[in-house]
This record gives structure tokens, sequence and C-alpha cells, in this order.
């Protein structure tokens, strides 16, 4: 169903764990597609940097129809974190302020310096999270008697959630989502890699269609160009 297999994080509500009814089942197959019918939304991740710790949050809004990003970032490793991140299937644009020093000293006449690159999510933790956000999108429904089958699946519990009832269902054992009661809109989703070691809590806000492009006021750097400056730039966010 996602680009990476993600374990519920669990709340403190009362657990009312049963099997998912058909209806609910059809509900749970409909929610990536009903986020490409919305186009996109305004969210808030927060997870696990990675090995080193710490806790990385990403803010912005993702346009699910063309698969592209803009948001902030806090939390990078240092010594040069991200502060800010623009991104597609073919490219993530990296601002670093720390680096504008070094990168004025090879390009005088720069100002807020975007560092390009080609995504790399079998390295790149950042990456790895875009991908996350990017992939909860589908144009078509799931298969619902298939959620039905996979072990895991179950209703979880109702809950509420910025003062809007919710219900709370589980795909699998690693993708938990909070769906708006009435709607059906997804407001909140859960999950983890495969060792449960780096869970995913992304939280979404006015879905609606999204256009994005770089600030004006920015200038592009091929990072792959410049050894020097690639190898300065963490292989973690």
């Amino acid at each position: 169903m996602l680009l990476l297999s993600i374990a519920a994080c669990g709340g403190n509500a009362v657990s009312q764990e049963r099997p998912l009814t058909s209806d609910e089942a059809s509900f749970l197959a409909e929610v990536l597609s009903r986020n490409y019918e919305a186009g996109g939304a305004s969210f808030r991740l927060s997870a696990p940097a990675g090995m080193e710790g710490g806790t990385i949050t990403i803010e912005g809004d993702i346009d699910w129809v063309n698969h592209q990003g803009g948001a902030r970032v806090l939390g990078g490793a240092k010594p040069h974190p991200v502060a800010q991140v623009w991104w597609n299937q073919k490219t993530v644009g990296e601002r670093r302020p720390t680096l504008d020093r070094e990168i004025l000293t090879r390009f005088p006449e720069m100002k807020n310096p975007i560092l390009a690159r080609p995504p790399d999510t079998s390295k790149r933790r950042l990456d790895q999270l875009l991908a996350i956000i990017t992939g909860l999108v589908s144009k078509t429904p799931e298969n619902s008697q298939l959620i039905l089958q996979t072990e895991g699946s179950a209703f979880v519990r109702k809950d509420v959630l910025r003062e809007r009832g919710v219900l709370v269902v589980r795909y699998g054992k690693r993708t938990t989502f909070w769906l708006d009661e009435e709607s059906k809109e997804l407001l909140r989703f859960e999950g983890s890699d495969s060792t449960s070691q780096f869970p995913v809590v992304i939280d979404f806000f006015q879905l609606g269609k999204r256009n994005l492009s770089l600030p004006r006021d920015v200038q592009v750097v091929n990072l792959p160009d410049h050894a020097e400056l690639l190898a300065m730039v963490p292989s973690s966010p």
C-alpha cells in the first residue's frame, strides 16, 4: 500500500480493538484515493532523526497530484542542518544556511542558495520521510478484501483528534490511520519501519489543492557538480 512499510504508535485511550467490518475496510481502502481527489494538504511530521538520536520535525505542504512538496525542517543533523526543503520525484532541494559562507566563496553572486540533488531513500533519513509523505496517495482505491485478509488489520478504537471524532483503523501490523468519523478524511498517519525503532507520526490539515514552487529569492546549486560541497552535506537530515 505504501512506499515504506510502517508500526502503529498507540495512544493512551482504552483499546477497543476488533476485526474490521466490511464497511470499515472499504473506508480504509479509499484513504489514499481520497488524498488524490483532495489534491494536497498541509502537514506536520515528527519522527526520530536517525541512529544518532534526536527528533526531526517537518512542517509544510504536499501536492499529492504532482508528487511535490515544500517544508520547514527542525532538528536536522549538524553541523549543517537542513532548514527548508523542496522536493519532487527527481530532485531534493535543501536550504542549509550554515553552508552559505562556503557557497559564497565559490559563487559570490549567490543569495539564499538551494542545494539540489537526486533523492536517496537508501541512505538519507530526510528523503525516507519525504517519501512517506509523498507516497500517501493513489489514483484508485485499494482492495478492501485484501485489507481484511492482511494479518494485523483491525478497528483499533474511536477517539477524538483536534476536536473531531475519528475512527482509528490499522492496515496490517505497521500502519495506522486516523479518519474523520463523518468525512473519512485522513487526519493522522502513524507508522514505523520493520524494526519498530523509527516511529513516524504525520498530522494533516486543510486538505485541498496546492500550487507549490521555489521562492523567488533563491538560487539553485546542483550539488553533485561540486564534490567539496557534497562532502560537507551530512547523509542524514
